[in-house]
């Protein structure tokens, strides 16, 4: 079951972090367009952030809970990285909330309104940057007991058996 979990959990973190990357760059490049396209890009942002980034948001923290509970208190309790990891992914999510607020902004005005791209770009690099952390801590696992495996997850049988 934790397989399937994991597996699951991944699969938002793809949709959810590349819908977010993409998300960001397309609000740049709506800034930069002319207004005569720009309604075209406030279409192409809604359905992306409501058909993709959102879903891979539910998908992921869902998941990534249910792993958790599966765990256990007393292996969370002593897994450093995760709080650190959960840290950055409540700055994650925050991002999420900034560039869905602004969405609906531009969507609101009109379509020669001034935008600057500013901000676009640095919550671009600033989730690229966080993506990378994140895959960090979950893989290499710093600060935690002999970087021992949570408990009772069974190690990886290559045979197939």
């Amino acid at each position: 079951m934790r397989g399937w979990v994991l597996g699951f959990h991944l699969v938002g973190v793809v949709l959810w972090m590349g819908g977010l990357l993409t998300f960001s760059r397309v609000l740049g490049y709506h800034a930069r367009e002319a207004p005569s396209v720009r309604p075209r890009y406030t279409w192409l942002e809604g359905r992306l952030n409501y058909l993709v980034t959102i879903p891979g948001a539910v998908l992921t923290i869902g998941c990534g809970l249910w792993l958790i509970d599966i765990y256990g208190a007393a292996w969370f309790k002593v897994a450093l990285w995760m709080h650190i990891k959960l840290t950055l992914v409540m700055i994650v999510i925050a991002i999420h909330i900034v560039l869905t607020l602004k969405q609906r902004q531009v969507g609101r005005r009109a379509p020669d309104a001034p935008m600057k791209r500013a901000l676009y770009a640095a919550l671009h690099g600033t989730l690229g940057l966080l993506l990378i952390a994140i895959i960090l801590l979950a893989t290499l696992q710093p600060m935690s007991q002999s970087g021992a495996p949570p408990p009772e997850m069974p190690s990886a049988d290559v045979s197939g058996r």
